[in-house]
């Protein structure tokens, strides 16, 4: 039987129907959690009435949740397949959504917040596994790409229908729709999930041409668990453009604070039309390690830039600054997405691909739950030291990365090759 005859016997639909309905997924999805995203602190604050440190608690054990639970759910869907298990991800976040209208106190917030948690880290490394079973391997960077860019442009439009629906009405009513509207999207983004006829797992190959001797389980490989951290740390530039930099431009220096929504939208729409740019040729190992590489250099400019703007100099300088400092940040945080994509990928044997992917996730999840809190004192309080303390992590990372997956590929080479050698010999 040929390659292409059983390929299709287990993908019932095109790669490129399948590309479509994935990108469908992907927006509903985005689409009904930046609806909660954007009215988030006002829901806790003002709809709850929950203290900013009790806001604080809550996420963070929610997050604590979702880092103990991401791997094992990976696991499960190698076992049970990836949109069968997304889909279950995604009617129990729809239950956790649907049962947050009728949380008044503290301590029932914490329970959701808890149960949501278990699952949301889970769920992108799923998504990617799934985009990895439904298209052919050199499609991946680039489907991933078109996944990331509809995810932006669905959060885009969410933060507006937010401020829309904030300015047209009063009380509790309005942002409450929107938790009903985030669960409702949850649920069709799970019934595409289960009638779109999506391939559960990946095909396998036939057995002359079968990949033997996968690499070693990823939480005892320590190249791969390198590779996740040094993604992780790559990754914080979604804090440092959300919450480093806003915080050091409103207290220290004489930027104006409409410099803080500009910024924003300037990156948002870079990430939405330059993704696809910025993902070419990152099909191969190598080429998206130096993509990470290129990501930790102008991660590490952007802090060096920002580290020389002071209180004592003029506002539209500081400004300018600032403005150029998140433009290159942004081309950091381009290059990382595109990176991490095919590295995690190309190292992630196909039959356990949602676990490898979670392992790989390990990294960013643990900084995405830890540093929010760290980098306003370590690098905002820190002053100039603290952001050219930032600059070189960043930079390190950036150089470590095309090493380790230079070692990565040639233990999976010597580990295939092995494994080839005992497979000849039992014949």
């Amino acid at each position: 039987m040929s390659v292409r005859n059983h390929v299709s016997a287990k993908a019932p639909i095109s790669d490129d129907r399948a590309s479509l309905l994935l990108l469908l997924i992907a927006f509903v999805d985005a689409a009904g959690r930046g609806l909660f995203l954007a009215g988030a602190t006002f829901f806790y604050t003002q709809v709850v009435g929950l203290s900013n440190v009790q806001v604080g608690i809550g996420l963070a054990l929610a997050g604590l949740c979702g880092l103990v639970c991401a791997v094992p759910i990976g696991r499960l869907a190698d076992r049970l397949g990836a949109a069968r298990v997304l889909a279950f991800l995604q009617v129990w976040r729809m239950i956790g959504f649907l049962i947050y209208p009728f949380v008044n106190e503290f301590y029932t917030f914490l329970l959701i917040a808890c149960f949501i948690g278990c699952v949301e880290q889970a769920v992108w490394p799923i998504i990617q596994s799934l985009v990895g079973s439904a298209v052919k391997a050199d499609a991946y960077v680039k489907t991933m790409s078109k996944v990331a860019i509809v995810r932006n442009v669905a959060y885009m439009l969410a933060a507006g229908v937010f401020s829309i629906v904030v300015s047209f009405t009063s009380g509790p009513g309005g942002v409450i729709g929107l938790l009903i509207a985030n669960a409702l999207a949850f649920l069709i983004s799970a019934i595409l999930l289960v009638t779109a006829k999506l391939p559960h797992s990946t095909p396998k190959e036939p057995a002359q041409t079968q990949r033997v001797t996968p690499p070693a389980h990823p939480l005892k490989n320590l190249n791969f668990l390198s590779l996740s951290l040094c993604n992780g740390i790559l990754s914080l530039h979604q804090a440092v453009m959300t919450i480093a930099i806003p915080l050091w431009l409103l207290t220290k220096t004489q930027a104006p604070k409409s410099l803080i929504g500009i910024i924003l939208v300037v990156n948002g729409i870079m990430a939405i039309t330059l993704q696809l740019h910025f993902s070419k040729r990152g099909n191969e190992v190598i080429y998206a390690a130096r993509k990470h590489l290129y990501a930790g250099v102008t991660l590490a400019l952007s802090c060096a830039l920002v580290a020389f703007t002071t209180a004592e100099q003029p506002s539209y300088l500081v400004a300018g600054i600032l403005l150029f400092a998140c433009v290159v940040m942004t081309f950091g945080e381009l290059w990382q997405c595109a990176g991490a994509w095919g590295i995690s990928y190309y190292l992630s044997p196909a039959e356990n691909r949602a676990y490898y992917l979670s392992v790989y996730a390990l990294g960013a999840n643990l900084m995405t739950v830890v540093f929010p809190g760290i980098l306003p004192i370590a690098v905002v309080e820190g002053g100039s030291t603290g952001w050219i303390g930032l600059a070189i992590v960043f930079a390190l990372a950036g150089i470590a990365t095309p090493l380790l997956a230079r070692s990565a590929s040639r233990q999976s080479a010597t580990a295939a090759a092995g494994g080839m050698s005992a497979s000849g010999a039992q014949a």
